[in-house]
């Protein structure tokens, strides 16, 4: 019987959990099954923070695990972390790389293309990321991207030109795309500009003068 994805991620997860309980997280016997769980992971969308920050942790503590493919296992891990931005996972699984890991040439590209997102730099980020297959290929890469870029335009922009919105967004986003993402995020689209910002920002504020009776005032006042 074959297992769906869910029920397997799930188990996984489970057996990552336990196995990295007390000294257990740096039992180098686990390597291969960590990796296994990442590979999963990429291949069908799904994430696991901890599990794969204890893979870098694995390569530091135990230099001898490293071979020819533990650089490859290193830019999966990255690049799932870059995708949970504006989390700083990426931060604490850059912190763990030993200096060969950071000269490494895909290492630094994945870097440039953190600090475009970071710096909000999306055009530029569209055109770099389609130079390497790492980002098109990745399950999921995309549309975080896009959610972190919605997440920034929130807090930038109250209403925002529709052209320019959807130049942010990438240039693999039509019309049809950019309403469904338009209506996910609970945005309002009007005419050709969208109004990001919080719906209480939308309502009039009024004045409310009420008026009360002396006679249902004065025992109240009388009151000490």
């Amino acid at each position: 019987m074959v297992m769906d994805p869910q029920t397997q991620f799930e188990q996984m997860k489970e057996e990552a959990f336990y196995s990295m309980e007390g000294l257990g997280r740096l039992n180098p016997e686990k390597l291969d099954f960590y990796v296994d769980y990442l590979k999963f992971q990429v291949e069908h969308g799904y994430y696991d923070g901890d599990a794969n920050l204890n893979i870098l942790k694995l390569y530091q503590f135990s230099p001898d695990l490293i071979t020819r493919s533990s650089i490859d296992n290193v830019h999966y891990v990255l690049v799932k972390a870059l995708m949970q931005l504006p989390r700083s996972d990426y931060v604490f699984c850059r912190a763990q790389l030993s200096q060969e890991m950071i000269d490494d040439n895909l290492t630094k590209k994945i870097d440039d293309v953190a600090t475009l997102l970071e710096t909000c730099q999306f055009p530029e980020f569209w055109n770099v990321i389609q130079e390497e297959k790492i980002f098109t290929e990745m399950t999921g890469f995309t549309e975080c991207a896009r959610k972190f870029i919605c997440h920034v335009v929130q807090l930038t922009y109250k209403n925002i030109e529709e052209d320019f919105l959807m130049q942010l967004l990438g240039p693999s986003v039509d019309k049809d795309l950019f309403l469904e993402i338009v209506a996910e995020e609970k945005w309002d689209h009007n005419g050709d500009s969208v109004f990001v910002g919080h719906k209480e920002e939308m309502v009039e504020q009024k004045e409310i003068i009420e008026k009360m009776p002396i006679e249902v005032v004065t025992p109240i006042l009388a009151i000490r």
